[in-house]
């Protein structure tokens, strides 16, 4: 077989393992993450009103924190219509075989076809790349464009050294000018996915002028400046939370920690480098339960750092300065941020890395002798991915068969079905305009199209009240997804219940069951104190003559995207 038959054979192979093992791996239930939510609500604002605004919000404050390309394709695909959340879920599956492909594109230039096919494999079962694989989240799509803007760039860069070694041709100039734009249109691309893509965007703009491409360099910052500076002049107004804001927090989900000081990014930078050494990084690749995770982080990143440098050594390339600077970023997040989920793009680098120390240590061995070595590592972290990924199927082909039963949300149990039940309810049980503050703001929405607020996270009755009155919010809901509502309203309720009613409920308490609270208008609320009961709420909190709604638990479809159907 010829070197070319052979690499795109491999490639092909590599395309039919990637699409194998996430659609055995797919689920078709949702995600109690917020994000999910949040990202096809802003596609649902984008399709409905044209802007980019939380409309989940009674507010509807305009959004600047999560980029808008991921929302973009979503809307493309609701306009389509998509309605459910397994044909969502496609903008992830796809990418994220894109991303393996491109990964192998990539790794070939670097360390040869075999190794490469390796990498891609590897990658491919990985147990973070699988996971990501079937939720609505950009980071698969933010995956794949990085890895593409790395390939393109490798391919530009190759195509220009040989031009220097043989001399110009116009039919070659043309090819590299195509490489080059595919390589910044990926890099901005991702920026515009994930915040988190400024650091490749440094990456290249950095190499361009180390490399002292001056004219690649003026072009490319035009592009890509340009946008990014309006993105940036967007926020500076009145939106939700900054990433910059929720940086010095000790803890963005509970404010109430404080915040940090430049002293205190040491103590952080330390326990996130450890986490993502020792637990974050192998978890993503082997599985939570994967033997010595430990052991494998710590010789990932041994194996990596060394490749890295030996690299450097060769050539510098957009990666070389991009691999230090995203591992950089994430390690001075707050530590409630850490998990694998942020060391997607790291993994082929990190793959990568291994692949070029193994080959530089293969040169003084004997062929047979290195070829063995290579494949045995690689199989030592092949064989527990591959479990964790057998597992992970057949979890998510129990959940589906569940789903398909009782509705999208039964494998989460009654905590989460009541929450559901008590969202479906409200969007016919209460009148027009109504406000609810909830645990779950964009869920809520997606659920009952009834605008949503996150409320307090403080116990303090004043501090529910004025949040209430300012985005006038007249109900709350005291429901059991987690304990936070227990906590924050459930203590605001005990201190001062004469300024609260009760709507109805939605399941035993003790079940995991859901209380809808009315928020009683300041004129009548009473300054009793907790020996007090709460009260039926007055006529107009519940919209007349109305029946239980249907419980939402049998239809796949979100019901948000079900109403833009006529």
């Amino acid at each position: 077989m010829t070197p070319e038959r052979l690499r795109w054979g491999l490639g092909g192979l590599t395309l039919l393992i990637s699409a194998a093992v996430v659609s055995t791996a797919f689920t078709t239930i949702p995600h109690t993450g917020g994000d999910n939510a949040g990202y096809i609500s802003l596609a649902h604002g984008l399709l409905v009103d044209g802007s980019y605004l939380d409309v989940f919000d009674p507010e509807r404050m305009k959004h600047t924190k999560y980029p808008p390309v991921f929302p973009g394709l979503l809307a493309m695909m609701i306009a389509l219509g998509a309605r459910a959340w397994g044909t969502l879920k496609l903008a992830a599956a796809v990418p994220t075989v894109l991303a393996v492909v491109a990964t192998y594109v990539w790794a070939e230039r670097r360390v040869g076809v075999w190794a490469a096919f390796g990498v891609a494999v590897l990658l491919t079962l990985s147990s973070g790349i699988v996971y990501y694989s079937h939720w609505v989240l950009s980071d698969p799509l933010f995956l794949a464009l990085t890895i593409l803007a790395l390939a393109a760039l490798s391919v530009w860069d190759a195509a220009q050294q040989e031009e220097v070694d043989r001399g110009p041709d116009e039919l070659s100039g043309r090819r590299q000018t195509v490489w080059l734009v595919v390589g910044v249109s990926a890099a901005g691309l991702a920026y515009f996915t994930r915040s988190a893509g400024l650091p490749l965007v440094l990456a290249l703009l950095g190499w361009l002028a180390f490399s002292r491409r001056w004219r690649a360099l003026a072009g490319s910052a035009a592009a890509l400046g340009v946008p990014m500076l309006a993105w940036w002049l967007r926020g500076r107004g009145a939106g939700v939370a900054q990433y910059g804001t929720e940086f010095w927090m000790v803890n963005p989900y509970d404010p109430a920690e404080g915040t940090i000081g430049v002293f205190g990014l040491m103590p952080r930078i330390l326990d996130n480098v450890s986490s993502y050494v020792f637990v974050h990084g192998p978890a993503g690749i082997v599985g939570q339960d994967g033997p010595a995770l430990s052991t494998i982080g710590m010789a990932l990143t041994i194996a990596a750092l060394a490749g890295w440098v030996l690299s450097i050594r060769e050539r510098v390339g957009v990666a070389e300065i991009f691999f230090p600077l995203y591992a950089g970023l994430i390690f001075v997040w707050p530590e409630v941020w850490g998990g694998d989920r942020f060391a997607l793009p790291l993994y082929p680098l990190v793959f990568v890395y291994g692949a070029v120390l193994a080959r530089t240590f293969g040169r003084h061995l004997p062929q047979a002798l290195a070829a063995t070595v290579g494949t045995v590592a690689l199989l030592l972290l092949l064989l527990p991915a591959v479990g964790d990924w057998l597992e992970a199927s057949r979890q998510n082909g129990l959940c589906n068969a569940v789903a398909e039963e009782q509705g999208p949300w039964a494998c989460y149990g009654d905590r989460i079905r009541y929450f559901v039940l008590a969202a479906s309810w409200t969007s016919d049980g209460l009148p027009d305009g109504a406000v609810v503050l909830t645990r779950k703001p964009r869920h809520f929405y997606l659920l009952s199209g009834v605008p949503s607020r996150t409320f307090p996270f403080d116990g303090d009755p004043d501090a529910q009240l004025a949040l209430a009155d300012k985005v006038g919010a007249r109900y709350v809901l005291l429901d059991q997804w987690d304990r936070q509502a227990g906590r924050y309203v459930g203590e605001a309720v005990t201190r001062r219940p004469g300024a609260f009613c009760y709507v109805g409920g939605f399941g035993p308490p003790a079940d995991g069951g859901a209380q809808l609270l009315g928020i009683l208008s300041p004129e009548l609320r009473s300054a009793s104190g907790a020996e007090a009961d709460i009260q039926a709420c007055p006529e107009g909190f519940v919209t007349p003559e109305m029946t239980r709604a249907l419980d939402y638990s049998s239809s796949p479809t979100i019901p948000l995207l079900e109403s833009l159907d006529p």
